[in-house]
């Protein structure tokens, strides 16, 4: 956890791949697509399986930017489902821009922030990035161009060399 372009989303990716390097099966997911992934699964009666078909496949599920928005107790109680249902058979790293103090503010009661969040910090190690955002400390760092004709030039990324 931490602010914003500190690096959790790109720590995440990194032990991901040293646990496929390592020869385990690892699934990410943006908590968006996880959350939209159970609202179709409750439009269809098929939470469990969609839930299922996650951990199923998977030794290690990395679920990123979770609570960057508010849920309600809907998705709640089967975000509840899918980490109880990994509870002590799945790991899981899950990346969060808020404390764990304040995930009551985007779970819709402390019943369901405490019940989510005993389930996955009983066996978690919690690591807690800090400092400035990377983005914004290379945007000050990058020289300002010149307006021609009112518009600029889009930023020019570095080409990728194979190793």
């Amino acid at each position: 956890m931490g602010p914003p372009g500190t690096g959790k989303s790109h720590l995440s990716v990194v032990l991901g791949r040293a646990a496929v390097e390592a020869g385990f099966r690892v699934r990410f997911l943006r908590a968006d697509l996880l959350v939209e992934a159970l609202y179709r699964g409750l439009a269809d009666n098929s939470v469990g399986r969609v839930i299922d078909g996650v951990l199923r496949r998977s030794d290690l599920v990395i679920v990123d930017e979770l609570v960057f928005s508010p849920l309600d107790g809907i998705v709640a109680n089967h975000l509840f489902r899918f980490v109880a249902t990994a509870y002590e058979t799945r790991s899981l790293v899950i990346t969060s821009n808020w404390p764990f103090e304040q995930w009551t503010n985007f779970l819709p009661d402390a019943t369901s922030a405490t019940a989510i969040l005993h389930r996955f910090l009983h066996h978690a190690d919690v690591v807690v990035l800090g400092g400035e955002s990377y983005r914004l400390r290379e945007a000050r760092s990058r020289p300002q161009r010149a307006e021609r004709s009112g518009t600029s030039d889009p930023p020019r990324r570095p080409a990728l060399q194979k190793d």
